[in-house]
């Protein structure tokens, strides 16, 4: 756990390093979704057929984790069998470095992979006094050929901050991925737009997808944002006077992610239930691996015997609208 007087931050390191918990100390608001079904949580998936992403869902508290090495689906890795998310998301990472000095608290994490040479190292860092997360995270290749990735972090935002909130952020398109069965999907499959309004499959009413549905209305959407003018998004409660933000590196991450659940899914996996909302910076667009191996600029090369780095930020604020502290970069070396 770091905390200091404004943000109380939990950590997982058995399961992903997965993030499962920050506070907002003044109000005691926890954004981090609690999955009711993955409650509590779970560190192995059940000794039961694997389909339907099952491998993904009999774990899933509702944590931050991050997606690896191709993007979202389970498939062939170069050979290698990955599952839904990527494979880091389930292995331990265990606790390099912990340093405490009087104004600053930092731990460093590293995730090795069992079925690719990837190495993910994470450094998080809290200062006193402030209410900002800092992420320095570095992706390594240990083999003699460059890896092409999809990485993606995984949020899921949940709790009372998301009553009455909508997600600001500066994109300037958004896409709904050209799924297989249109009908699963409560939006037009394919749509390419301007953010945040999307037509709905049925009638073709705009939807706004900036705004965060009350529980149990069963409005769900998933669409992909893009062409932002800055790297930064926030769930903002107006009412509240209070959100949610982050800030990334745009050159590393062009793409986000946004999934809404207000209990449209009356299946599995979440039976009905749910109330969330994601913002997910992404090196990639939504697509299979093999597609978007075909596709130019589509994912992230890590170099042979190399890595690429990022920074991220995260923290409560009190104004929906960023940059905060300003831009976060990142680069290869």
């Amino acid at each position: 756990m770091l905390e200091n007087d404004k943000v109380r931050v939990s950590v997982w390191p058995e399961m992903g390093g997965a993030i499962v918990a920050i506070v907002d100390r003044a109000s005691g608001i926890d954004i981090m979704w609690r999955n009711p079904y993955g409650q509590p949580a779970r560190s192995r998936v059940l000794d039961q057929p694997m389909r339907g992403g099952s491998d993904l869902y009999d774990v899933m508290d509702g944590s931050w984790y991050v997606s690896l090495p191709q993007g979202f689906f389970a498939d062939d890795y170069f050979g290698a069998p990955i599952g839904t998310h990527g494979e880091l998301r389930s292995l331990p990472w265990p606790v390099e470095k912990i340093e405490r000095g009087a104004r600053r608290i930092s731990v460093t994490l590293v995730g090795r992979s069992v079925r690719t040479p990837l190495v993910y190292r994470r450094e998080l860092i809290l200062e006193s006094g402030s209410p900002w997360l800092v992420w320095r995270e570095t992706l390594e290749n240990r083999s003699a050929m460059d890896l092409p990735v999809a990485w993606l972090q995984h949020p899921t935002f949940g709790g009372p901050l998301l009553d009455g909130a909508r997600l600001l952020t500066p994109a300037r398109t958004v896409r709904v991925f050209q799924a297989d069965d249109p009908k699963a999907l409560q939006l037009k499959a394919g749509y390419v737009g301007t953010w945040p309004h999307v037509p709905e499959r049925e009638g073709g009413a705009m939807r706004d997808c900036s705004v965060v549905p009350p529980a149990g209305t069963g409005k769900d959407h998933s669409v992909q944002l893009t062409d932002f003018k800055a790297g930064w998004g926030c769930i903002w409660n107006e009412r509240r006077g209070l959100g949610f933000a982050m800030e990334w590196d745009l050159e590393m991450f062009p793409w986000a992610w946004s999934w809404n659940c207000a209990g449209g899914h009356s299946q599995y996996p979440l039976w009905g239930e749910g109330h969330i909302i994601t913002l997910q910076p992404s090196t990639s667009p939504v697509g299979r691996f093999p597609d978007l191996l075909r596709q130019p600029g589509a994912l992230r090369t890590v170099p042979a015997k190399g890595s690429v780095s990022t920074e991220m930020a995260t923290g409560f604020v009190t104004r929906g609208e960023g940059p905060w502290r300003g831009t976060v970069r990142g680069g290869a070396r």
